[in-house]
């Protein structure tokens, strides 16, 4: 799991929200301030340099602090979803349809498809054709209690024993 997912991860998160915001506003008003200003005359090397550090760079910083929020809020949203399909995946023996997936969680059918073709292009699960033709994605790595039993050990494959 990615530790950016994680309960801290969600409360940085929040805090780069909301200083993002804070930054950025503070530097739209010192922008509007400089230009609605009729004593600041931006030719002046002093009041330049003021309005970049003052204006532009809170701009910036703010809008990158909120780019990067956005960012984690995203690849924490994928990762549930990843870690949600996989525990349906897991409930089902470890074969799912999109309808299945669709009936148990909150996607839609198409979001279903496009979730399960995302694990197919990242070699997680393979996709078999039933004989009625619905796509059953097989999940590598989830297999039965039973299977997991039955297992054999590397060694006794290898050494034959």
């Amino acid at each position: 799991m990615n530790p950016k997912t994680t309960r801290s991860g969600l409360v940085t998160e929040v805090i780069q929200y909301i200083a993002g915001a804070i930054i950025l506003l503070f530097g739209f008003i010192m922008i509007c301030g400089a230009i609605a200003s009729e004593q600041t005359k931006l030719t002046v090397t002093k009041d330049l340099v003021l309005f970049l550090l003052l204006g532009v760079l809170p701009v910036l910083l703010g809008g990158w602090l909120l780019f990067v929020a956005r960012k984690n809020t995203k690849l924490r949203r994928v990762d549930a979803l990843e870690n949600l399909v996989l525990q349906i995946a897991s409930r089902h023996g470890g074969n799912l349809t999109a309808t299945e997936l669709a009936m148990y969680s909150k996607l839609s059918i198409m979001q279903a498809n496009e979730v399960l073709e995302r694990f197919t292009k990242q070699n997680v699960a393979y996709v078999k054709i039933s004989d009625n033709g619905t796509y059953v994605y097989q999940f590598e790595g989830i297999v039965s209690q039973q299977d997991k039993d039955q297992a054999e050990s590397l060694n006794s494959l290898i050494y034959k024993e």
